[in-house]
């Protein structure tokens, strides 16, 4: 039996009265908890459920059903509520799923094709299944826990598989890495089917003997996978008295300046902030310090079933994203590339099991003289100047982030004599104040990795326009096109600039 599952089980019968769930409306205790966990597995074993889709809001039942497939030796795959109908069909057949929990109140005509009631449901979720299921002895589909969805980034969602000891690891990491620290109730203000929530704000709660608040989506005043209702989302903090929240860094913006508009409708009292996702300026989370909010930067990935490294109250360091977690070995590859070990996927669903006994994570960093992880790009992201340098973007992106004036920047240099930066900055902000800020960044910086020319973008980076992923990172490609390489974009230089180049010279390799 899993770790998480067997601490559930024991803490249950330690404080069987403790809250581990609450939406708001409802409450369940770990005696509940465990009790609606052992009921929905005994169901799955006995019409033999072995690969279950799981599409519900956040809320109580998400996670019973989650818990339940674990317990019943079934993998479980989360679909995402942001995904579009093409997407949730591409993880349906490609997951071979023969049950789908939904819940209850779900109308049938939202059922996938293919998919029929089954009619010993239990409370709270309606159970479908499906009979013919393509090659069902297909690779990495048995004997596996979880099966989690990245979002793609050209559209197509690949599924990581995880085994239950590679999700057990992680979550007795992050219980040892926060001995000490007591957080009585946890929010959870992102979608379930995020890893990161599911297990840092699910899976490690409950071991801790934390309460869980789940209200749904709508609640929290988030709306598909990039739009957020500030103020929805600070009642949300408030009503549940939340003291630990996990956020993406646009998330926490939003929210900072929310309490920053309106610093009289104080939430909670928060204690610890977990951001990831993708890069956090350091601007960012000396922001939200200022108005209470105590967030610290961590860094993960899926293919490492979340979470690698994390700063914490009394061990952080600016621009780091803390240490690794304990026992867990991290080091940097002779190009720069992090490599993870101990917390491996078993594979990409479809695919052939590689055992891997590390993943090659794809991002730039270094480790420091204490440990700390630093992250300052990705190898695939890295460009070469005409003059044969090399620069990872993401490093004067974070310099330029530095700087209040500028909220959003994408960098870009490949085969071109200097840089050229695409901004969306403080609309306050003229010309000049931007050039300032530039020329404040460039100082850090050595001469291949400076700014020199600037685009002013007509609209922030976000999903809803295509020009940032649901994790907060550019889609450079497309910045690329819409600004770099479009006519008639209006391009700034610093004073003692080189003169405009529209022209992108060809690389030559020796």
């Amino acid at each position: 039996m899993s770790w998480v599952i067997q601490s559930l089980l024991n803490y249950a019968h330690l404080r069987p009265d403790a809250v581990a769930v609450y939406d708001g409306s409802r409450c369940l205790t770990y005696k509940d908890l465990v009790n609606s966990v052992t009921e929905l597995a005994a169901r799955l074993r006995a019409n033999h459920c072995h690969r279950i889709a799981l599409v519900a809001d956040n809320s109580p039942e998400w996670i019973i059903a989650d818990l339940a497939a674990w317990y019943a030796d079934a993998m479980i795959v989360p679909v995402p509520s942001f995904f579009t109908p093409d997407q949730v069909q591409h993880l349906l057949t490609t997951s071979r799923a023969d049950t789908l929990i939904t819940q209850a109140e779900k109308p049938a005509d939202a059922v996938p094709h293919g998919f029929e009631v089954m009619a010993d449901n239990v409370e709270g979720v309606a159970l479908y299944r499906r009979d013919q299921v393509a090659d069902d002895k297909g690779p990495l589909t048995t004997g596996h826990c979880k099966v989690t969805y990245t979002s793609g980034s050209t559209g197509t969602p690949k599924g990581v598989v995880l085994s239950g000891d590679t999700i057990d690891a992680v979550a007795r990491r992050l219980v040892t890495g926060f001995e000490g620290m007591q957080i009585a109730r946890h929010l959870c203000s992102m979608p379930l089917a995020t890893l990161l929530e599911n297990i840092a704000g699910v899976y490690v709660p409950l071991v801790r003997g934390t309460a869980i608040c789940v209200p749904s989506l709508t609640k929290l005043g988030l709306y598909g996978s990039s739009r957020i209702d500030a103020s929805r989302f600070r009642q949300a903090i408030a009503d549940a008295r939340a003291e630990s929240l996990i956020l993406q860094p646009q998330t926490l913006r939003e929210l900072t300046a929310s309490i920053k508009q309106e610093p009289d409708l104080r939430t909670a009292p928060l204690r610890f902030v977990a951001v990831g996702g993708a890069k956090v300026a350091d601007a960012d989370l000396e922001k939200a310090a200022s108005v209470g909010i105590p967030a610290y930067q961590g860094y993960g990935l899926s293919e490492c079933a979340s979470v690698v490294a994390l700063n914490r109250p009394n061990d952080s360091r600016n621009g780091s994203v803390g240490r690794p977690l304990p026992g867990l070995a991290v080091e940097i590859a002779a190009d720069g590339e992090i490599l993870v070990g101990q917390q491996c996927m078993s594979g990409y669903l479809g695919e052939e099991p590689q055992g891997f006994a590390k993943v090659a994570t794809g991002d730039l960093g270094y480790l420091d003289d204490d440990g700390y992880l630093y992250v300052t790009g990705r190898k695939k992201n890295v460009f070469i100047t005409s003059f044969g340098r090399n620069v990872s973007p993401e490093w004067p992106e974070a310099v330029l982030l530095h700087e209040p004036e500028i909220q959003q920047a994408c960098v870009f240099g490949e085969a071109m004599p200097f840089n050229t930066a695409v901004l969306v900055h403080d609309p306050t902000c003229n010309d000049e104040h931007i050039a300032a800020a530039i020329a404040r960044a460039n100082l850090t910086l050595p001469d291949y990795a400076r700014v020199t020319e600037w685009i002013v973008a007509d609209e922030a980076f976000s999903p809803a326009n295509g020009l940032l992923t649901t994790t907060g990172k550019p889609r450079r490609d497309a910045i690329a096109r819409r600004y770099v390489y479009a006519t008639g974009q209006e391009r700034f230089h610093l004073p003692d600039a080189a003169p405009t180049m529209n022209q992108h010279h060809q690389r030559t390799t020796l």
